[in-house]
């Protein structure tokens, strides 16, 4: 009984070490950077469009979301195309997110190639299920004008 006390107090020390020593600067990081944060490389402009999908899509506004989008955007969703707006709001995220009661939360917004916003989300459906994905969109006019949104992870 008394070796396994002092093998059960030696991992303990051992455990607490470990919790407390320094992180290795080279690992990879283990969590998406906080979407409070601000990227100075990201146009304030993407940066505001982007919060203001997300207040009003979790607002249940399906008017003010159709504002975020031009007339004629496009909306590759894993692989299903909606070309419009009127298609982005009808088949997707009116009845998906919106009528479902889905709620996004922002994980982190980058730039993207050629100008675009990458915004990564992660998605509770309303069904009491999960996603994790990214939209990478162009904008024009402070508007999203092609998204291509895929899983992660």
């Amino acid at each position: 009984m008394q070796v396994l006390r002092l093998a059960l107090c030696a991992l303990v020390v051992l455990l607490s070490a470990c919790a407390t020593a320094p992180p290795d600067s080279s690992a990879a990081p283990t969590s998406a950077p906080s979407a409070s944060v601000p990227s100075a490389s990201v146009p304030a402009e993407h940066r505001a469009l982007v919060d203001r999908f997300v207040a009003a899509i979790n607002a249940g506004d399906a008017g003010r979301v159709a504002e975020t989008f031009t007339r004629d955007a496009r909306f590759d969703s894993v692989g299903r195309i909606y070309e419009g707006r009127t298609q982005i709001m009808d088949r997707f995220l009116g009845p998906e997110v919106i009528e479902a009661g889905g709620r996004y939360a922002l994980r982190g917004v980058r730039p993207g190639a050629a100008g675009r916003v990458v915004a990564e989300y992660d998605f509770a459906t309303g069904h009491g299920g999960s996603e994790h994905f990214t939209y990478d969109c162009s904008v024009e006019d402070t508007r999203f004008a092609d998204c291509v949104g895929r899983y992660v992870g």
